[in-house]
């Protein structure tokens, strides 16, 4: 197995650690309300593993501006876990953000709805 495959999937490794151990913390251990309706999509691992996106989603869309403003203020904690679960000798600088990835499903459906309705009318 080449080095750039083996990188790779360690890379993956740790991406999908980070997200099951925040979304532990804040199943388990998180006493603000508004943190525990939130979950962790997805984590993106700059290859350097020196910093990390952890994308943020919640039933609650109008308040997602909110919740990442106080997981943001929260990022010693968050990161005082990690530093405890994961064998790494720097752990990666957090940044939390909203996951915009319903929101882009939710515009491309708008458009097939309004291809359809053209499609009705001819």
């Amino acid at each position: 197995m080449s080095l750039n495959k083996i990188q790779t999937r360690n890379k993956e490794r740790i991406e999908s650690l980070i997200i099951n151990i925040l979304n532990n913390v804040v199943k388990y251990k998180a006493y603000d309300t508004d943190i525990k309706k939130c979950s962790f999509t997805y984590v993106e691992l700059s290859s350097d593993k020196s910093y990390c996106k952890i994308y943020v989603d919640t039933f609650n869309r109008s308040e997602i501006d909110k919740l990442v403003k106080k997981l943001n203020n929260s990022k010693p904690v968050f990161k005082k876990y990690l530093a405890a679960e994961l064998n790494m000798w720097k752990i990666p600088q957090i940044n939390f953000e909203k996951d915009k990835t319903i929101d882009k499903v939710a515009k491309i459906d708008e458009l097939f709805k309004k291809i359809h309705e053209e499609q009705k009318k001819n």
